[in-house]
């Protein structure tokens, strides 16, 4: 690995130090460092374009929380690209490794001595009336969900043209195994071991009790047909990109044929992590 991506949160007073140190590091084994806008802002360096960094590099190392990490794996869409996240203080269950295993953790990467985990991405895509199509990959989940003062959304979901239910809610949830522990696990959804092939429907705040999560082959087709009139009813993909739905707009979501390449930490696994993040066993 020669070319080397640096991304980092941005306005991150506390990344500073940590981009500094990993520049210097980089540096002295010698590797081409790619900064983003925002790391070459902490370095007050000159930066490189999204599309030098996309088409480019071999590695790339994420400083901040699982916000920033989903930014970057948007960034580089379909190329196939292991991600490094280094978390800066918040929950982060993509962004795992630590500020003080950073350097170690980097001396294993470039001796080839790490692990790496395949991660399901969905694809979804709006169709409305107006054949102003919209289409987007997500890795965590599509969140169709309504304004502070609408009301109740009505829509009927179909899983490979089967009727499901319609369901009344304030919202629905279409994860991946990766976000169950995201918006999903909030709305009461199940955590789901990141690496297996399924993907998961929760509702937010059901007009029915009976109204459950479910989870279903990662090789279906869900189709969302929005019933309600209301405008103000929005669709959010991995809660950074946003649109506004109405009535007879449909919202297909599949397995996307892409996937993200993410670094693991190799003295921890997916249990300690629960455990870590999730306070499990703490009194």
């Amino acid at each position: 690995m020669n070319n080397i991506a640096l991304i980092a949160k941005p306005h991150s007073e506390t990344a500073k130090p940590v981009a500094q140190k990993i520049y210097t590091f980089l540096k002295e084994k010698n590797k081409n460092i790619l900064l983003d806008e925002r790391a070459a802002s902490v370095l007050n360096l000159p930066s490189n374009s999204d599309e030098e960094i996309k088409e480019n590099s071999e590695l790339i190392i994420v400083l901040g929380g699982d916000g920033t990490l989903i930014s970057a794996i948007r960034l580089i869409d379909s190329k196939d690209i292991p991600i490094l996240g280094i978390n800066l203080g918040r929950l982060g269950f993509l962004t795992e490794t630590k500020v003080n295993e950073a350097i170690q953790t980097l001396e294993n990467i470039l001796a080839d001595n790490y692990k790496c985990e395949k991660r399901m991405k969905l694809h979804g895509e709006i169709l409305n009336n107006d054949n102003d199509n919209f289409q987007m990959e997500v890795l965590n989940d599509i969140v169709i969900h309504k304004g502070a003062l609408a009301r109740i959304i009505e829509m009927d979901v179909f899983i490979n043209d089967m009727f499901v239910n319609t369901y009344r809610s304030d919202g629905l949830i279409i994860a991946t195994p990766t976000g169950s522990t995201a918006y999903s696990l909030a709305a009461g959804g199940p955590i789901v071991f990141p690496t297996m092939d399924s993907i998961l429907i929760t509702p937010i705040c059901p007009h029915s009790l009976t109204l459950r999560p479910i989870i279903i082959p990662d090789d279906s087709i869900i189709k969302i047909v929005i019933k309600s009139e209301d405008e103000k009813i929005f669709i959010t993909f991995d809660g950074q990109i946003g649109k506004k739905l109405e009535k007879g707009d449909k919202i297909l979501i599949k397995k996307s044929t892409n996937f993200a390449r993410l670094i693991i930490p190799q003295n921890r696994n997916y249990f300690s992590l629960l455990r870590e993040k999730l306070n499990w066993g703490n009194k």
